[in-house]
């Protein structure tokens, strides 16, 4: 059944298309993965199919009846109702009929004999029934818990909650209504973990239609099964997961340049003909082929939404081999201890991830350990010629009111404005873009700035609490490619899972007020959490085995680079041989001079299969992980 249908949708801001003839249809069964760049239009979607924005032109369509649901930002009215009403109130018709049923029984305690009421009772109950009213507190209750609210604060006042609070009860209402297609934008960014794979069950239980806005890779491959990708105005669609519309993506993406690219050396050869015998004996052949030319459908070059960020972290050089030492540190939030007698040592090269639930004493922990906070009791310490290099998840080094180019400037005012828009442009702010302000960018756009801010000097230990809050698909790639080359230390707050499984190389887990450290990545953890034995389990090695092991793998890594970087330079050289000889071979006036042209002929062939072999290594090496 059709839910709601959407024909020839357009929408504009200032002097960017947004939306650009856009037409689609959703399905009551539909499950869709809403992605695309940061500041490209996907909350905007969603916000004209929630009614909260209108379309310059286009129709939107309904089905009778339809209930779309979406996460209000704005929860004002709400501040005075409890935690376990402003979610109930999600239906609140069965609230209304509850109230009655409660009025009527009230009055019947004392009017036994009162047909019509105690017939009405009836009927309110049978329909209270029909409708799941009964089990609906419970549902209430089951949802708030997994999305990690504690029961003893189900009876707060919603304006005692934090913003991010605040996004995870309305998540919780969206959950608890009724509605036929849910509008989920960015649902995980304020859950740990757990709740994260809690909300992955309940959406993929639920009998409703989806369409999710988020760019954590492990939950929408868990909860949708069809890709939508917003670029340039229109909507490209992908059946299937998001694993196989990253494949999908690229071939598509090659398949089109290569169509292009043929054709354009189609038409650059009939040119090329009709040029030369346009005048000569071929001139019937050559207007036969200028005719064909003229009615032959040309294909528009492929588009582009770049490749992304190019990041890179440099390390300010070799620490010495113990970065950071922690001995029985007990660290507390006002006057409440949140983690007890922590004992970690962080070695040169390690990457941790620090995992927990929300208020388990992650963010303090670190706080602790940049200096913000001091620890109750226990001693921190760090390595010699450690430099440290911190990212706030709240992004409180950003002037609002200033520019992309500003806030680089104040890392570094003395510097040119060339070199600072060139690294800007790496990550992602080109042109005009470095002149907007702020407060004016998409949640990705100012981490990506905050990054910029971060990565600018070099550092040895990076420290960071939730960096991919917001970074679309393409920006956390190229933030995990980063810290995988990185040859420093990290110790990282997330709860992607992706990014963990791909960055870190340990897991520190805090649950009941300590600290655990496990070996491996997340899945490793997961697995080991859940009794089952991961597939390559490595032998526990302390430390030091851990510094040492890390020694080599840099080796192996420097060598890998460096044939890659020779492979590449032979290419670029057999490359501009062969262009040499391709053109002597087009520019001699010696045709009687044949053993020179043989020569040449020869000399062509060897050089491509050259450039074959080396094309070839290349591929191999690229394919190869030096770890």
């Amino acid at each position: 059944m059709t839910l709601l249908s959407v024909d020839n949708l357009c929408k504009r801001h200032k002097d960017q298309v947004i939306l650009d003839q856009v037409s689609f249809t959703i399905g009551d069964c539909d499950r869709i993965a809403l992605v695309g760049k940061n500041g490209i239009g996907k909350t905007t979607l969603l916000e004209i199919l929630a009614g909260k924005q209108t379309p310059d032109t286009g129709t939107i369509n309904c089905a009778r009846r339809t209930v779309i649901d979406y996460v209000e930002q704005e929860k004002n009215k709400y501040l005075d109702l409890t935690l376990f009403d402003f979610v109930a109130d999600a239906r609140a018709e069965l609230i209304q009929m509850r109230r009655e049923i409660d009025e009527l029984q009230h009055y019947l305690e004392t009017n036994p004999s009162a047909r019509h009421e105690l017939e009405k009772l009836g009927t309110l109950q049978q329909e209270y029934e029909r409708c799941d009213g009964f089990a609906f507190d419970s549902e209430v209750g089951t949802i708030l818990s997994g999305l990690g609210f504690e029961r003893d604060r189900f009876g707060e006042r919603l304006r005692n909650f934090s913003g991010g609070e605040r996004n995870r009860a309305g998540l919780a209402r969206l959950l608890a209504g009724q509605g036929h297609l849910l509008l989920l934008d960015e649902p995980t960014n304020h859950l740990d973990i757990e709740s994260t794979a809690w909300l992955e069950e309940y959406l993929a239980q639920l009998d409703r239609a989806i369409i999710i806005v988020s760019h954590d890779r492990t939950f929408l491959s868990e909860t949708t099964n069809e890709v939508w990708e917003i670029a340039f105005g229109r909507i490209e669609k992908y059946a299937g997961g998001v694993a196989r519309y990253l494949v999908d993506r690229q071939a598509r993406r090659e398949q089109a340049e290569h169509r292009y690219r043929h054709q354009q050396e189609e038409i650059k050869r009939i040119e090329e003909f009709i040029r030369r015998n346009m005048a000569g004996q071929k001139t019937k052949q050559a207007q036969s082929k200028l005719k064909y030319l003229d009615r032959i459908k040309r294909l528009p070059p492929p588009r582009s939404d770049g490749q992304g960020p190019a990041i890179k972290v440099q390390s300010s050089g070799r620490s010495y081999a113990h970065v950071l030492s922690m001995s029985e540190v007990t660290v507390a939030y006002g006057s409440e201890p949140v983690v007890e007698g922590v004992n970690f040592d962080l070695y040169r090269g390690d990457k941790v991830g620090l995992i927990g639930r929300n208020g388990s004493g992650k963010s303090s922990l670190i706080k602790t350990l940049i200096g913000e906070l001091a620890p109750v009791s226990g001693s921190i310490q760090l390595g010699n010629n450690v430099s440290v290099a911190y990212f706030d998840q709240d992004l409180s080094d950003l002037n609002e009111n200033a520019t992309a180019l500003d806030n680089i400037w104040r890392v570094d005012p003395t510097a040119e404005p060339g070199p600072l828009r060139s690294f800007l442009a790496r990550f992602g702010f080109t042109g005009e873009d470095v002149f907007k302000k702020v407060r004016a960018l998409s949640g990705g756009e100012k981490t990506k700035v905050c990054l910029a801010q971060l990565f600018y000097h070099p550092a040895n230990l990076v420290i960071m609490d939730e960096p991919t809050n917001h970074l679309d698909m393409q920006a956390r790639e190229a933030l995990e490619s980063a810290l995988r080359e990185y040859d420093g230390s990290c110790l990282i707050v997330s709860h992607d899972r992706y990014f963990l499984d791909r960055v870190v190389t340990k897991i520190a887990y805090i649950e009941g007020k300590h600290l655990t450290i496990h070996d491996g990545n997340y899945s490793d953890f997961a697995a080991a959490r859940e009794g089952v034995q991961p597939k390559l389990k490595k032998k526990k090695k302390n430390g030091k085995s851990d510094f040492f092991e890390f020694k080599e793998k840099s080796k192996r890594r420097a060598r890998h680079r460096k044939a890659l970087e020779s492979t590449r330079e032979k290419i670029k050289i057999t490359e501009a041989e062969l262009a040499q000889v391709e053109n002597d071979l087009t520019q001699t006036d010696r045709t009687d001079d044949w053993e020179h042209l043989q020569s040449l002929a020869d000399n062509k062939r060897q050089l491509e299969e050259n450039a074959l072999e080396l094309y070839a290594k290349l591929e191999e090496l690229e394919a190869t992980d030096p770890d």
